[in-house]
């Protein structure tokens, strides 16, 4: 059997049915008690933690491992975690910093998982130099050999920074946002002065529901850039919410967001 601690697996994920099987040596998703391969894409393939952590207490398979369904969590892999010395990598220790999350070793010894709570305007990518970030379609084996971090942390700001400094060249269009070089999200001035009135706001297109907190995040960090206050910056995510957002997010997760981005130094 693996040397996983299933006692740091964080009970907001083995409370959810998004569980598969896996083999050492192997990285085919299997299905709990039925030596059958699962699919990442079908949820009928997965179970509950109890029933895959079962048919590895009992040897019928090695590790368990958690599906990412686009359901709030964002999963981030690192390959080459370690430097020569065994000391974590600047790459791993700077992705690590910023997201401030559930962090493990991943089953080889070499490299690191991250957990967080958000979101990606895309299911997931590989920059193949040794960063993979997921939303879907994706599992990852846990081991539960918790490194720093042992609670899953809503960090939409960490995962924004992610993306934009290790996937640079990813250019996708979901819904009409953009993501790249670009700005994930801005808003724009159309004919600012109208009947001799300068407009106090700009116009802010419409945001659809799987892109609505990646873009006000994206919103507020551009204006906490620019120096507006913790107040101000919510009092216009606010807006942009009922003006943009469809449907609105709630307030709650908007005050998270003004959370997450003011807590870092302009």
């Amino acid at each position: 059997m693996s040397g996983t601690v299933f006692a740091n697996i964080p009970a907001e994920l083995t409370n959810l049915k998004q569980w598969v099987c896996a083999l050492e040596g192997s990285k085919v998703p299997m299905r709990a008690w039925e030596n059958e391969p699962a699919s990442s894409t079908n949820p009928a393939t997965w179970s509950w933690f109890e029933a895959a952590h079962k048919s590895v207490i009992e040897g019928h398979y090695d590790y368990c491992g958690f599906v990412f369904a686009d359901n709030g969590y964002v999963g981030i892999d690192i390959d080459d975690g370690f430097d020569e010395d065994g000391f974590i990598s600047p790459l791993a220790a700077d992705i690590i910093d910023r997201c401030r999350s559930y962090t493990e070793v991943s089953r080889s010894g070499r490299g690191f998982h991250i957990l967080l709570k958000g979101t990606l305007p895309f299911k997931g990518k590989n920059n193949l130099a040794g960063v993979e970030i997921y939303k879907a379609a994706r599992y990852f084996i846990l081991t539960g050999r918790v490194v720093l971090y042992d609670a899953i942390a809503e960090n939409q700001g960490g995962i924004d920074y992610v993306v934009e400094k290790y996937f640079p060249d990813v250019q996708r269009q979901s819904d009409g946002v953009t993501v790249g070089r670009d700005r994930i999200y801005s808003p724009r001035w159309e004919d600012p002065v109208v009947d001799g009135r300068v407009k106090l706001r700009p116009v802010y297109p419409r945001i659809p529901d799987g892109s609505r907190n990646i873009c006000l995040t994206s919103l507020a960090g551009m204006l906490h850039n620019q120096g507006y206050s913790k107040g101000q910056i919510y009092d216009e995510l606010l807006y942009a919410n009922t003006a943009a957002c469809d449907p609105p997010l709630d307030k709650s997760e908007l005050r998270s967001i003004c959370n997450s981005v003011t807590r870092y130094k302009r």
